[in-house]
């Protein structure tokens, strides 16, 4: 019977994870196609008619229906901007929800900048919209938290934004130091071992392998998914900043930082942002070099180098998905980017200290193989040896 050939875990977990992302940005393409709503052949000024009837009506669920079709119809016309307008009215006029009508006349002051139907009517509701929006938040603690880190720093006028942002980056970082610390000491371990582990590869496979391989890191003390665990970190203080920034987002319109300004935005409208609390295209992009060439640095398993690097390509190229679909503002995005460079350059700074010997945790745990030995008796009772009985 032939003998049956090892599977290539690497190989393997790379195909999987292509697949996988395969997969959802197919769902995802799916999602927003069958989620459009129904087109119809009729002339636009007759469907505004028929939004402003089905209003009068106070049939909603229709009348957004149609503003959405109007929308999508005639996306990067007058007639576009004036469904998303329609579509923000109805919730703010009609079904009392400043929340949502909101986020419509963000869209609307993103893609349509430079139109009648923005400059005539959506910037003066809008207006209205984020004075009741802001009057709502300043209640929320994120949002006094925050307001009260950028009246810190006042005196820079509309750098405070920026100096603000940097500033929270810093003090979440801070904060993450000394569990980060054991990550990268975790991964300094695993590198360590690195020769150890080709050793074992070298001589054993299967369930032999794996189980010499866990003795081994059972006598060093190193957790393989330690890394990994500590990766997760950061996760919670995401969520939190994000939401944070979108309960400060009105106060963020008076925030600009360099290319992200009204006038750049006038230019490259839906790409680049008027001001922080807008999408930003380079920026996301400019993150997301950052992303990439912190995962290829921070690379500390050579036999698992191609695993990492197509990882590192495969959460860059979400990362900016995620991005795109969702369209983060650029305050957050320029959060993320800033806590990104932190961490590298707190990964450089401790990998340049000269790192410890790898020494067991205890030494009669393990043999020389990595398997443990029965422990030897010292101290205490020992058994009385047999005498031999003479002739």
């Amino acid at each position: 019977m032939a003998q049956q050939e090892p599977i290539d875990q690497r190989k393997l977990f790379t195909q999987t994870l292509v697949i996988s992302m395969v997969i959802w940005l197919l769902v995802l393409m799916g999602w927003s196609y069958f989620s459009r709503p129904p087109m119809s052949d009729k002339p636009p000024d007759e469907i505004v008619r028929e939004i402003e009837k089905l209003r009068a009506e106070k049939d909603y669920v229709e009348a957004t229906r149609r503003a959405q079709e109007l929308a999508t119809r005639y996306r990067g016309a007058e007639f576009g901007a004036l469904g998303i307008l329609l579509e923000a009215k109805i919730f703010y006029e009609d079904k009392q929800d400043a929340r949502e009508a909101y986020n419509r006349l963000r869209q609307l002051e993103e893609l349509y900048p430079n139109t009648k139907v923005y400059q005539e009517q959506g910037r003066p509701l809008l207006d209205k919209v984020s004075v009741q929006i802001d009057q709502e938040n300043r209640q929320l603690p994120s949002y006094q938290a925050l307001d009260a880190v950028m009246r810190l720093f006042g005196f820079a006028g509309d750098a405070r934004f920026i100096l603000g942002i940097l500033f929270i980056a810093a003090v979440v970082r801070l904060i993450q130091v000394p569990l980060v610390n054991r990550q990268f000491a975790s991964m300094r371990k695993m590198l360590k071992l690195q020769p150890k582990l080709l050793e074992l590869q070298e001589k054993y496979t299967g369930q032999e392998l794996m189980q010499r391989q866990m003795a081994l890191y059972k006598k060093y003390g190193v957790n393989p998914m330690g890394g990994c665990l500590y990766a997760l970190l950061p996760i919670p203080f995401l969520i939190l900043v994000y939401n944070a920034f979108l309960v400060y987002q009105v106060q963020f319109r008076d925030g600009h930082f360099l290319w992200v300004n009204p006038d750049m935005a006038a230019r490259f409208p839906g790409m680049v942002g008027a001001h922080l609390g807008q999408f930003d295209a380079p920026l996301v992009l400019i993150y997301a070099l950052s992303m990439y060439i912190t995962s290829r640095l921070t690379i500390t398993d050579p036999s698992q180098a191609q695993m990492q690097k197509t990882m590192a390509v495969f959460t860059t190229l979400m990362l900016m998905v995620f991005s795109w679909q969702f369209r983060f503002p650029a305050a957050f995005i320029l959060y993320w980017l800033l806590t990104n460079v932190f961490y590298t350059a707190h990964y450089k700074l401790y990998m340049r200290t000269p790192a410890p010997e790898l020494v067991p945790v205890d030494e009669s745990d393990e043999g020389r193989n990595g398997v443990a030995e029965k422990p030897k008796p010292s101290g205490g009772y020992q058994p009385p040896k047999k005498r031999s009985k003479r002739k």
